[in-house]
């Protein structure tokens, strides 16, 4: 239904009202606003005077001077603009070309709104995001622009509170309530505006705390998780029975799953954290200029850090450790699968960050895990500094695409190992079984074996039989397939697949150009290794890779942020801007620059 369609059919319905009808349910919804801290403590009110079917508010106005309320009325100036002027009583009001009765222009009663002034806005249809359609003239819409302190209330009956959408333009201005004679006085505000506004406050105050505190909840939060060790494992045993009934691979169930020892790891996950240097406030230089001028750079927070993530509950606790220490407040949106686990930790969390004294509001975990509420998440500027995405592709590439906030994209794993042909025979075997089958659905597992043709029959059938022993399946190219019997043929598309499974997929290269130049194309630039004994092709490989992290005669599994000694990471970037690899407490600052003067002015 269009506006226009939309306004004569709520004026129908307004219309259908007895007198009585409408004098009692204006009284019933002015009574929820009596009821409301917000308007009972305000000192201003601007109120219009109801006007044909509208809701009847001259009573309202009576009762407010009672209370010793100021009350002003709006007034048309011209074309789509209207000035408030305050009034004592209504018997000197004047019908303007509209027919609404206004108060008289006098220059010393006009009315200026402030961050206590509330006021009430009249409409024909409002939505549930405080969007309105209201007689088409944009006055309010204007005024509202020019005041966003102050706090809107929308009146209406409850039949013109819609379920849907209206259609909201630029220019239309959201209310912050709505108030009907049923419903009562509600807020307009979604679960992310009224988290985000929450978790920016505790942002402000958790930059300002000192590392001492900081480290005080962070061990208050670890206790917290030990203690409530039995609710976050019920919690997380509804989740996996749920995956398992849908049929999720064991694989991917593994990264969901939590057990006591993996509780422990992430507590102590947090308490190592504690011995980390704290990067806020780090002066990186200072330098003096010849004018005399004294500037630095120094290390801050981000702000709010806005984490979307799948499958891994210990995300959750590593993601808010890392935050918190670095003085950034989080906000966690997990996938469904996890949802029951991920709110028995949020609730450990926020109990530690409480005993501790400190704002537990500095983490949020978002709740609806549907799609729509991730897109909103995504334009959530006002309130979200940055975005870390963390999962599979589909996910990584939705944030990147259709997010407004900034995003440090972290990539995907297809990593490699490419088999020199001066490769240690046992130590090529014990770091590709490692990289494949430790933990073969997270993204630093490696997903494409290389072999050196002159490496090829000396060293892959070991690796393959060691590798098939663990129920790894492998996907060759034909050369492979004639090393090794059972191999299934490979296709374009596994070369460029991270599978998160036991699949492996194995080419024979002529040499390390051929490897290097077969990464490049496939990888996603998150891990790759080289296992040789020859100096000049490891620095080769280090050189010309295009990756996060390059190793040499090590398994990929170490790209970690624990294992890097930055404590347990937010992520693994794979991008070029503010950060590469594994994101520790560094990684969550950003830089201000302190300047020093003595009265410098610039000629």
């Amino acid at each position: 239904m269009d506006k226009r369609a939309l306004r004569r059919e709520m004026r129908r319905r307004r219309q259908a009202f007895s007198e009585t009808e409408r004098l009692d349910m204006s009284q019933m919804a002015w009574r929820w606003l009596w009821e409301n801290t917000l308007f009972r403590q305000a000192q201003t009110i601007f109120l219009y005077l109801g006007f044909g079917s509208e809701m009847e508010t001259a009573g309202l106005a009576e009762e407010c001077w009672k209370q010793g309320k100021r009350t002003a009325f709006p007034r048309v100036t011209g074309p789509r603009q209207m000035e408030f002027f305050y009034a004592t009583a209504l018997n000197n009001f004047e019908v303007s070309s509209y027919g609404v009765l206004e108060p008289p222009y006098e220059e010393a009663k006009k009315a200026l709104p402030d961050a206590g002034t509330v006021i009430l806005v009249p409409g024909l249809a409002f939505d549930r995001r405080g969007y309105r359609v209201g007689y088409g003239g944009g006055y309010y819409d204007a005024y509202l622009a020019h005041y966003p302190d102050s706090t809107a209330i929308g009146t209406c009956f409850d039949f013109q509170l819609l379920t849907g959408e209206l259609p909201a333009e630029p220019h239309d201005r959201p209310l912050q309530y709505v108030v009907t004679p049923k419903k009562g006085m509600m807020s307009m505000k979604t679960e992310l505006q009224i988290k985000g506004a929450a978790l920016r406050e505790a942002s402000r105050e958790l930059s300002n705390t000192g590392s001492a505190k900081k480290d005080e909840g962070l061990r208050a939060a670890a206790k917290a998780l030990r203690r409530h060790q039995g609710e976050i494992l019920a919690a997380n045993q509804l989740d996996v029975q749920a995956a398992r009934e849908k049929g999720v691979r064991e694989a991917m169930i593994d990264r969901l799953v939590l057990t006591e020892q993996r509780i422990d790891k992430i507590a102590q996950a947090l308490e190592n954290l504690t011995s980390l240097r704290d990067p806020v406030g780090e002066v990186l230089w200072m330098r003096t200029r010849p004018n005399g001028l004294r500037i630095g750079k120094k290390r801050v927070p981000l702000g709010v850090v806005g984490i979307i993530y799948e499958s891994r509950p210990n995300v959750t606790a590593d993601a808010f450790g890392l935050c918190f220490k670095s003085g950034n407040g989080v906000m966690l949106r997990g996938g469904s699968d996890a949802i029951q686990s991920n709110a028995a930790i949020v609730a450990a969390l926020k109990e530690g960050l409480s005993e501790a004294g400190l704002n537990p509001e500095a983490v949020q975990l978002v709740e609806d895990t549907s799609r729509e509420t991730a897109a909103e998440m995504m334009r959530l500027r006002e309130y979200i500094d940055v975005l870390i995405p963390r999962g599979g592709a589909g996910l990584i590439q939705s944030v990147v695409n259709e997010a407004t906030i900034p995003v440090i994209e972290t990539g995907t794993g297809n990593c490699h190992i490419f088999i020199d042909e001066s490769a240690d025979r046992s130590m090529a075997v014990s770091i590709t079984v490692n990289a494949k089958t430790q933990r073969p659905g997270v993204c630093n597992a490696a997903e494409s074996l290389l072999v050196h043709q002159k490496a090829a029959a000396s060293h892959l059938p070991a690796i393959a039989k060691a590798l098939m022993e663990k129920g790894v399946e492998l996907r060759g190219d034909e050369q492979s397939r004639a090393l090794v019997p059972g191999m299934r043929p490979a296709t374009e598309e596994d070369w460029g697949t991270e599978y998160t499974d036991l699949i492996m997929s194995v080419k024979i290269v002529r040499d390390i150009e051929e490897a290097i130049q077969h990464i490049n194309r496939y990888n996603t630039r998150h891990s790759e290794a080289i296992i040789t004994q020859n100096y000049a092709n490891a620095e080769r490989f280090l050189q010309e890779i295009d990756a996060a992290a390059v190793y040499v005669n090590a398994s990929t599994r170490f790209t970690d942020g624990e294992e890097f000694g930055f404590g347990a990471e937010i992520g693994i970037s794979t991008q070029k801007l503010h950060a590469t690899g594994p994101m520790g407490l560094e990684e969550l600052t950003a830089t201000k620059y302190v300047v020093y003067g003595d009265g410098q002015i610039r000629s």
